[in-house]
Parts: structure tokens; C-alpha cells; sequence
């Protein structure tokens, strides 16, 4: 699902990347693409084929999307993954989201019993 993630986040950005490829008319633009799935990132730069349907349909849209703006590079590059802060944040709130639904479903199941007046 990596590969869908970095397909809507050129998608969402198409117009702001072609405004910058617009601006620097003979310039080349750069645009960074950091993942911390090594596979994604060998599969988008070509170094290994993708036996997926699903996943090669979506890499053929993201070579499309490329190929609507003149003037670009996009490269590809692996992040580690303990030093990727947003996955270790939305990984941390994944963990206590599921401390808290235990935490409901333990109350539910057993219910604090308030004392008779």
C-alpha cells in the first residue's frame, strides 16, 4: 500500500508541481520521494519487476502521472524506518488507540458496579 500512498500524494500535488515546473521554464525539477518500504522504492526505480497486477497497475498510474509534467525528476529513496518519525508517530498512536479500545471492551465487559442508594 506504500506505493498507492506515494500514487495519491503525486496525484494531490500534481498541480502544484506543474505550477513550479511552469515557473522554472528550462529548469529541472526535483521532486524527493522518501519511503521506508525498500521493495516500493526498488519496484518504482525499476531494479526489480513487480509481480502484483494490483500493485502494477498502480505503478503504471504513477508513471503517468510523471509523464503529464515536462521538466521533472522524481527520485526514489529508502528512509529507514527508525528514522522515519511520521511512521513512528502514526505508529505509536495506532498502539494506544488499541490500548484505549481494550481498555473499553474490558469496561464494557465488566462494569465498575456503583453502589446502591
Amino acid at each position: 500500500m506504500e506505493m498507492l500512498a506515494i500514487y495519491f500524494a503525486l496525484a494531490d500535488n500534481l498541480r502544484n508541481i506543474r505550477k513550479k515546473a511552469s515557473k522554472r521554464r528550462k529548469r529541472l525539477v526535483i521532486i524527493a520521494v522518501r519511503s521506508d518500504s525498500k521493495s516500493t522504492v526498488e519496484q518504482l526505480r525499476g531494479a526489480c519487476q513487480i509481480r502484483d497486477t494490483t500493485m502494477r497497475r498502480i505503478f503504471f498510474a504513477i508513471t503517468n502521472l510523471i509523464a503529464k509534467v515536462r521538466q521533472i525528476l522524481i527520485v526514489f529513496s529508502h528512509l529507514k524506518r527508525s528514522y522515519n518519525t511520521a511512521g513512528l508517530l502514526l505508529d505509536q498512536r495506532k498502539m494506544n488507540e488499541e490500548k484505549w479500545k481494550t481498555m473499553e471492551d474490558f469496561n464494557m465487559l465488566h462494569p465498575v458496579m456503583s453502589p446502591v442508594l
